[in-house]
Order: structure tokens, then sequence, then C-alpha cells
């Protein structure tokens, strides 16, 4: 397991903590659930339910986890890399339409200010194979391509004609997140992004990106 969890985790906290160490005023997690809604900052989740024992953040009110997977692990994320500054908790529904996630992610850029980071996270196609949680699909690699090429290309326009029925067809949640970042950026070559991993080791499309914006 660790053979293959390894490499991935390896780029998630690289990314993670050169986002922090560029000293934001607020760090802007934005991930899929079952709901869109603004957490409150002490929130906080668990992965029990997914056989780890991970309570992110380790301290946290004595009252029921409420955040969804995505934010948890983003939570976990920053813990490892000792962020302990201000952070927004925005979770958004799958089933979000493209216009309303550009306009959540605007509405969010606005709030946030320009010395904000944000860390989005969502998965790819879950049909990458025959060992996948869905069905294998021939279509789910090409999908995954195409969701690549649009994130290292820092391209809103890409990000936003990611098709949500085809998205979901393919099993991937990470569309309505992506879509909202898009809403964010404020067009073509305004960031640069470097690819730090792209792989699917578990049947799942997995890709960790990291954009720079000019000072």
């Amino acid at each position: 397991m660790a053979e293959l969890t390894g490499p991935l985790l390896a780029a998630c906290e690289q990314a993670v903590a050169e986002l922090v160490a560029q000293d934001p005023s607020t760090l802007v997690l934005v991930g899929p659930g079952e709901r869109t809604w603004r957490h409150e900052p002490r929130e906080w989740g668990t992965l029990a339910g997914y056989g780890v024992a991970v309570e992110a953040p380790r301290d946290h009110p004595a009252t029921a986890p409420g955040l969804p997977l995505s934010l948890t692990v983003g939570r976990w994320l920053l813990e490892r890399v000792g962020w302990t500054g201000p952070v927004v908790l925005q979770e958004v529904s799958v089933s979000t339409s493209v216009p309303d996630c550009l306009e959540l992610g605007h509405s969010l850029d606005q709030q946030a200010g320009s010395r904000a980071a944000w860390l989005v996270l969502g998965d790819g196609s879950n049909r990458r194979g025959v060992r996948s949680p869905g069905f294998e699909d021939p279509e789910a690699e090409s999908f995954d391509a195409a969701v690549v090429k649009a994130l290292t290309g820092a391209d809103p326009k890409e990000l936003a004609d990611i098709a949500p029925a085809v998205a979901d067809e393919l099993g991937c949640v990470g569309r309505a997140g992506w879509q909202v970042a898009a809403g964010g950026l404020g067009g073509p070559g305004s960031a640069t992004a470097t690819l730090r991993y792209e792989g699917a080791p578990f049947g799942v499309g997995y890709f960790v990106a990291d954009w720079r914006f000019p000072a």
C-alpha cells in the first residue's frame, strides 16, 4: 500500500508546504460534498469510516464531525505542514451547475482577498481500470488527461468546459471544485502551473498541481 500512496502523499505535502510558505492571509479550502455549505472554521472531520484513525484537526470541539471527506483530507494536510492560521471551509455539492460554481469561485475570491491561498480537493474518474471502484470505462483515461491539461494550463475556460454529465458518468467528483477554482481565476495566463503527480493507483484518477500568481 505504501508504495502506491507514498508518491501521492509526498506530492500533496510538498505542494501544501510551499503553499503555506508564501505566508497567505488565510487558506481557502474547497472540496466536494453532498451540499454547498460554508463550514465554521472549528468544524472537523474523521477518516474512521475509511479505516484510518485520523481526526482533522486533532484539536477540535467535542461535537460530531461535520466535514466531508474532501475537506477532512484538506485539514489533515494543512495540519501535517504546520498551518495554524485562518481557514475558510467551503463544501460544494457535486451536482452544482457550472454557472453556480463559477459564481461561487468569484465570490470566494472577492471575500478572501489577494493574499489568500486556495487548496482545492477532488478526484478524477473512478473508472480507471478493472480494479476501479466504478465499472471500467474506456473514456476515463482520456477524460482525466483533459482535466490535467486544463489544470496545468490554469485555463478557466477549459475547466468550465468540463461537462457535469460526463463527469458524473465517469465517477468524477472533483468537477465542481475545479470549476469553483476557475471562477476565482483572472483569465488564461493569470497563473503558471506545476504538475507534481498524475496517476490512478486504485483505479481513481489523482492529480496534484499547483498554481502560482505573479506578485
